[in-house]
Order: C-alpha cells, then sequence, then structure tokens
C-alpha cells in the first residue's frame, strides 16, 4: 500500500482545494462535507496547504456571538503566490498575472512580430521577464502559454500555420528563457478551462464554449472536465453555415472564414467602408451609424448565431458560453446572434446561451488558468515543479502586494 500514498495525498489535497473554491469560505467541518474526507484527514491537508501558503484562516468571520468551538473559516490565499499566463495571437500577443481566485491583477499587450519561432519566443520571454520584474513579491508558479493552432500539450510542442511554425518546441524554449516551468495548452482549451474553474463551470454538469475572434473553436466539458479527443481537441473552423465566402480549404461558407475578423475587415475596404483592414475601424464606422458596416457586423452576428445553434443541437449542452472579441467587442449585436441561434436550434429550452463573464481579459485570463487548473489537480507536484519554497519568513508573509 506504500506506493499508493503519495497519490491518495495528492487527491486529498485536491478535493480540499476544490471543496474551498467552489463554496469557499468554509470550515474544517464542511471541507469534510463537501468532499467525505475523514476530520482527521481534512486537519492534515488543510495544515499542509496552510504551510504552502495556498490557504489561509480567516478567523474574522467567524460569526460573532457564535456557540460552543469557533469553526474558523479557511480560504484560498491569494496574497503570496500568482500563474503568468502569456497567448499568442496571429496579430497579437497578450500575457499576464493572476491571483489563485482567477483575478487578473496586470496585463500588457504587444503586436505579435514577425520572424522566426524562436526569435517570437524569445521576445516574449524578454517582455514576460521585465514584467514579472514589476510583481516581485508575488511568487509565480509557472507560466501557462496559450495559442491557437495544433497543440501538443503533453510534448510541448506547437503547429501553427497562421505563423508559420512547425514542430515547435515551444514549451521547452519559453521555460529555457524564462526560467519557470511553463504549460502549454490550445487556446480555446484554456478559456473553456477559465470558464470550469472560475466562471458556469462549477454550476453545469456540461458546458459547451464557443469562441470567436480572428479563428473560432469550440471546448466540451462534461462533469468538470473537457474532452480531449486524439491529438488534442476538435475543429470547427469548416463547418458549414452558408454564404459567398471562400475559405482557403477551396469551399463556400466554412465558418471562420466567414466570421473572422480579417474576412469582415477586408470586405469593408472592398466595399469602401474604411480604408485599412482593420475590424476596429468597421467598428467605429458601424457605431458612427454607416450602414454597410453596420451590415457587415449584423451579417457576422447572424452566421455566428447560426453556428451556435448547430453546435448546440449536436451536443446539446446544459450550458453554452461565448467568448472571443466578435461576440464580447459588439454587444450591440448579440441581439442579431441570438436571434439566429432561437431560429437555428430545434431542441426545447433555448435560453441557455450565456456571454463569458471576461471579456476584454479573457486571453490573459485564459492563459493564466491554464496553470492554474493544474495546481488544484495536484497541487503537491506543481509547487515542488516551481522549485517554490513550502516555507517563509513573517515579513515576506504580511509583505503587502501589488
Amino acid at each position: 500500500m506504500r506506493p499508493a500514498r503519495p497519490g491518495v495525498r495528492a487527491t486529498n489535497a485536491a478535493a480540499v482545494l476544490a471543496a474551498i473554491r467552489r463554496e469557499g469560505p468554509l470550515s474544517r467541518a464542511a471541507i469534510g462535507e463537501h468532499t467525505a474526507l475523514s476530520m482527521p484527514t481534512v486537519s492534515r491537508q488543510v495544515a499542509v496547504l496552510i504551510e504552502l501558503g495556498l490557504l489561509r484562516e480567516f478567523p474574522e468571520l467567524v460569526p460573532v456571538g457564535a456557540i460552543g468551538r469557533p469553526r474558523v473559516p479557511i480560504h484560498l490565499d491569494d496574497t503570496r503566490y500568482a500563474a503568468c499566463g502569456v497567448h499568442i495571437g496571429v496579430s497579437t500577443i497578450t500575457y499576464g498575472l493572476a491571483d489563485l481566485r482567477g483575478t487578473l491583477l496586470d496585463s500588457e499587450e504587444i503586436p505579435t512580430p514577425s520572424g522566426s519561432a524562436e526569435d517570437v519566443l524569445a521576445h516574449i520571454a524578454g517582455k514576460v521577464r521585465a514584467f514579472l520584474r514589476r510583481w516581485s513579491r508575488r511568487r509565480v508558479l509557472g507560466i501557462g502559454l496559450a495559442t491557437g493552432g495544433l497543440v501538443d500539450a503533453e510534448r510541448g510542442l506547437l503547429d501553427h500555420d497562421r505563423l508559420g511554425w512547425h514542430r515547435v518546441p515551444a514549451a521547452d524554449l519559453l521555460r529555457r528563457a524564462t526560467g519557470h516551468p511553463v504549460h502549454l495548452d490550445g487556446h480555446v482549451a484554456a478559456m473553456a478551462n477559465a470558464e470550469l474553474l472560475f466562471g458556469w463551470g462549477p454550476r453545469v454538469s456540461s458546458l459547451l464554449y464557443f469562441y470567436a475572434r480572428e479563428v473560432v473553436g469550440v471546448a466540451l466539458s462534461v462533469d468538470g472536465k473537457l474532452h480531449r479527443g486524439p491529438g488534442g481537441g476538435g475543429s470547427v473552423a469548416h463547418l458549414p453555415i452558408g454564404g459567398d465566402t471562400r475559405c482557403p480549404c477551396g469551399a463556400t461558407g466554412c465558418l471562420e472564414a466567414t466570421v473572422a475578423d480579417r474576412t469582415v475587415a477586408e470586405r469593408a475596404v472592398r466595399d469602401g467602408v474604411v480604408a485599412e483592414p482593420d475590424i476596429r475601424l468597421v467598428r467605429q464606422a458601424a457605431r458612427a451609424g454607416e450602414p454597410r458596416a453596420e451590415q457587415l457586423l449584423a451579417d457576422r452576428a447572424t452566421a455566428l448565431g447560426r453556428a451556435v445553434g448547430l453546435l448546440r443541437d449536436a451536443f446539446n449542452p446544459d450550458r453554452v458560453v461565448l467568448g472571443g472579441q466578435a461576440i464580447t467587442d459588439q454587444a450591440e449585436r448579440l441581439p442579431d446572434l441570438l436571434r439566429a441561434y432561437s431560429a437555428t436550434t430545434t431542441l426545447p429550452g433555448a435560453d441557455i446561451v450565456s456571454v463569458t463573464r471576461f471579456g476584454a481579459t479573457l486571453q490573459a485570463t485564459a492563459a493564466c488558468t491554464g496553470l492554474l487548473n493544474r495546481l488544484f489537480d495536484n497541487p503537491l507536484d506543481l509547487l515542488e515543479t516551481a522549485k517554490v519554497s513550502t516555507t517563509d519568513d513573517k515579513h515576506a508573509r504580511k509583505a503587502p502586494t501589488r
């Protein structure tokens, strides 16, 4: 039985963290009720997690006048550790830092530089190192790296046709350049994980996450776990939704080619709406009352709504969550999307669609959350990998954080 103990210990630690993350603050007795662990086991795990700095007691939350032995609430300690995240997009790179409750502490954006994968990742590493120096009082657990393309998370390899990257050891390159452990994941999976941990995930048994910006993607979770098929996630880029936009695959009416930022912006240039193929200019023109700009964005919202309806019928989840700037940055077009969705779905109970609460912080938060997900699944392993000390002096514990 001895070889199984580390696994049991890690599982119990993760169970305690999960209960507190979802329901906290909780007393030790309440943790036992939520996890079905014995009180001695709960007490041991809480003691270890407090010593590690992941949890702390909140005696100020004990109800005034409570009868009997006070049950001191326990909650996440969000003052010591942080997870860094880097999102690599086709046109923009976003990096940020989040605490254990998924709150984004800070983030920055830079244009995606041209050049080889090695040069781009070295450039990112330099920016991230400078960024983290401003947060020296935080103990950084590592870096979550999220991006589009074909991701081999287990080996840390990335294929990204839009960037011209093929079998790039992205995780290892960034790890060596920053000195931090790096967890690579697909960006839609990372965004869905953010929703699972800090959004709708704890409230439903199945969730379909739909993302649209420059690329489109979906992720399905069941009982709090993302479905990952062979080779990673699936693709809805070529979902046929109708229309005359030609896709690089040779067909017309593919979802991604129809709704991508670049498609809408380029069409606006051809129609004389804007001078440059920039989706931000198209949105500005629409808000200024330019009819053709309004129509282009309405058409995209309608196409997105049809896609959401088709996918909802295919997967039949408890909840559909929409994310990505193609949706959140044009909230005034949401009624167009929802009308098309309602007209397309054939299943009863269509009122299950929500927009993510992360908004413009989505990319940075999602990248950070990929690492937090690993922490919550196996806190002891990640802290050891990150070579973070399990003890600290009183001054560091009480030091103010940014």
